[in-house]
Order: C-alpha cells, then structure tokens, then sequence
C-alpha cells in the first residue's frame, strides 16, 4: 500500500480570516496568507527573494477551526488542493488554495500539548452549561493560577 500524500503550503497569516457565506448560505473562510521565498544557493546559503502573497479558502469544520486559532502573524502548515477560477467572462483566471486541514506550524510556534482523553458531548455538556452561567469577570489571581497549564488541541 502507498504512502497517503497531499499538496500543502507554509506560510504566515497576512490579513485576519473573514467568515463569509457560499451563495447557498454556507460558512466558509477566506484569508490572505504569505509565505517567504528564498532561493539556496550553491555554497548553502540562502538569498531571500522576498514575500508573496496569495489566498486560501476553507469550508465545514475548518471555518470555526481557523477564526478561533488563527491571527495575523501566526505560521501555519496546511494541506488541501489548489483551485483555478476565472473571474468573469474575459477576467485573468486566479488560483486560492482549498484548505482540507490545518494547524499552527512547530517549527515556530510554542505550545504544551494536551495527552488526556477526550471526553465525550455528553461528558461535557455540564460543564458547558456551568461555563455559559458564570460571570464574565475573574479575578486576577484566579487567572494567573488557570494560565499555567495552556494547551492546544487539534
């Protein structure tokens, strides 16, 4: 059996993700991402040629995923497909990149990673319903004391 593999980009946050709609209501994301080009040279440097910028729209379960994980300046790694459209009947064709999956890149990005099982809807709703019923005010100390474990989940 073959290796499983998928086109994927790098890059950096450009512009903050807008949540927009499909002509048949659907959420979908749209963001402006850049990615550094450099160019190695024989002797193993590297000359920088620069940042481009392009566009990258994502659908589904990716829509919450990137407008609550993702800022301008976050580095990313996504996988997904590149997708030709032209603009109008005599407009240039474009290209955005459909994300299908994504996630802070590690090679820049620090963080604790969360090992624990996950809990299942029903395990949660409790605690959900305690969470949307507390005041929106803590304390300081309280906050210091809940800031010492962060985590992020995928």
């Amino acid at each position: 059996m073959s290796i499983l593999s998928r086109p994927s980009i790098r890059g950096f946050i450009a512009k903050a993700p807008q949540e927009l709609e499909t002509k048949n209501g659907d959420p979908y994301v749209k963001v402006r991402f850049g990615q550094d080009r450099k160019h190695r040279e024989p002797d193993g440097t590297f000359t920088d040629l620069g940042k481009t910028y392009d566009t990258m729209v994502a659908y589904d379960d990716n829509v919450q995923r990137i407008m609550d994980n993702f800022v301008p300046g976050d580095r990313f790694v996504a996988q997904g497909h590149v997708r030709t459209f032209s603009k109008g009947d005599y407009g240039p064709e474009s290209e955005v990149f459909v994300v299908t999956g994504i996630g802070h890149d590690s090679a820049y990005t620090r963080y604790d990673v969360d090992r624990s099982a996950r809990r299942t809807p029903v395990e949660q709703a409790p605690e959900r319903a305690a969470a949307q019923q507390a005041p929106a005010f803590e304390s300081p100390e309280r906050s210091r004391q809940s800031a010492s474990a962060p985590a992020l989940g995928l």
